[in-house]
């Protein structure tokens, strides 16, 4: 929940109506094929985040070494800070005004995955925190696939695996080996490749976008704005070596 909600009136796997009151950071955890009701009689704001059976498993097992788990729903009414925080940064990627960085929502969802399995399974099993960077093995095979693919659609799971770890560990390994979250250095390595697209002069702004991995010449002009201070535009205007009498003073 986003916003407090009194007097909801829900049921989970079974026929009980609970009416309760949700605060801030309440948490309903809906394993997949359990039925659920829920009625409210006031607008209420919360994030909806669905996980599929076959993902979560497939998380247990590489974090956990536990291919069979299954959820344990908290009581009605139950507070997750942690969920909350979470839920409210996959909230700000969506609605920003750029378009959501898929390897960034993948993070997120990894993160919220591996909470979930730590508090709300009955076969809980405690992992070694990651600690450290990746190895130099790794972190070479990491820089080398994503020099080579960062183009297109990357998702944590690949370069988990390119790596040689989990990827909870990654997420966290990775930042530890290059400064920097792996969304980052995906937006960093298209932004240097658009750069120099640009700076050749050749090519039109909207090719460079589609070239360099943005969905659209505004999605390139906004992440350049915000990560590097000027626009596509501008750049070329300055490869062409062109000024304004102002701009030269």
């Amino acid at each position: 929940m986003l916003r407090p909600a009194r007097k909801l009136r829900a049921s989970l796997g079974s026929d009980r109506i609970t009416q309760y009151d949700a605060p801030v950071g309440c948490l309903v955890v809906n394993p997949a094929g359990v039925d659920s009701t829920l009625a409210w009689s006031q607008t209420r704001e919360n994030a909806v985040v669905s996980i599929s059976p076959e993902a979560l498993s497939e998380l247990a097992a590489h974090e956990f070494d536990l291919p069979d788990v299954k959820l344990e729903p908290p009581a009605f009414g139950t507070v997750d800070l942690r969920a909350l925080n979470i839920a409210r940064m996959i909230v700000a990627e969506v609605t920003d005004r750029l378009p959501p960085n898929e390897l960034y929502l993948d993070s997120l969802l990894t993160v919220f995955g591996v909470h979930l399995l730590r508090g709300y399974t009955g076969r809980k099993r405690q992992a070694a925190s990651p600690k450290g960077g990746l190895s130099a093995v790794g972190a070479r095979r990491v820089r080398e696939y994503l020099d080579q693919n960062f183009v297109r659609k990357v998702m944590v799971a690949e370069l988990a695996s390119v790596a040689g770890v989990s990827p909870n560990h990654f997420i966290a390994r990775f930042a530890g080996t290059f400064g920097m979250p792996p969304h980052r250095y995906l937006i960093n390595l298209r932004l240097d490749l658009a750069e120099k697209l640009l700076a050749g002069g050749e090519l039109p702004i909207a090719e460079v976008a589609y070239l360099a991995g943005f969905s659209d010449q505004s999605h390139l002009a906004a992440t350049m704005k915000r990560y590097r201070g000027r626009t596509p535009g501008r750049l070329v205007t300055l490869s062409a070596g062109i000024e304004s009498p102002t701009m030269a003073k």
